[in-house]
């Protein structure tokens, strides 16, 4: 039997980064708290390569008595995130006025297959809620023809939940 071809989605303007300050559960994140005044979209304030995610898992080998096979467990995950963000001296874009005092602590959340301008309801599914402190921001080297960056860590200060833990509630 042929396989069918799998369609995929654009990514083009189908990518949300939200600064949220509080969420009580990130495992049941509700619509008031992802919608709350305090919530901060930062997408259009990034880079085209502004947002960096990456997930590194330890690799546990282990083995058995006579066993001539090597056996591997998933070991301890190591996420780390990076933004690199549009500065502006004269007028602070919203990701400078966010994230740009170091020792904050909130949410990034990070929705992908929607519209920058989707609002956010029980039926939104959501890539990742990681926990973080805001670093200290540091320049990006100008050249000609670009614009003035900033890059900046965000150190993950608890456990990340991904897309299979997450269910946006109602209420």
């Amino acid at each position: 039997m042929q396989e069918a071809v799998q369609r995929g989605q654009a990514a083009d303007g189908r990518g949300i980064v939200l600064w949220a300050p509080t969420i009580a559960d990130p495992t049941k994140p509700t619509v008031a708290e992802l919608n709350a005044a305090s919530v901060k979209r930062l997408t259009y304030g990034l880079a085209p390569d502004g947002f960096n995610h990456s997930m590194t898992i330890a690799t546990i080998t282990a083995g058995r008595y006579t066993l001539d096979q090597a056996l591997e467990l998933d070991g301890t995950v190591t996420d780390t995130v990076e933004v690199r963000w549009v500065y502006n001296r004269t007028t602070p874009t919203q990701v400078e006025t966010v994230l740009g005092t170091p020792g904050v602590d909130g949410n990034i959340v990070h929705i992908l297959g929607y519209p920058n301008d989707h609002e956010i309801d029980e039926d939104t599914k959501i890539n990742a809620i990681i926990p973080v402190t805001t670093s200290i921001p540091r320049d990006v080297p100008p050249t000609a023809n670009s614009e003035l960056m900033k890059i900046q860590k965000l150190n993950v200060r608890d456990k990340v939940r991904r897309e299979h833990e997450i269910t946006v509630q109602a209420a």
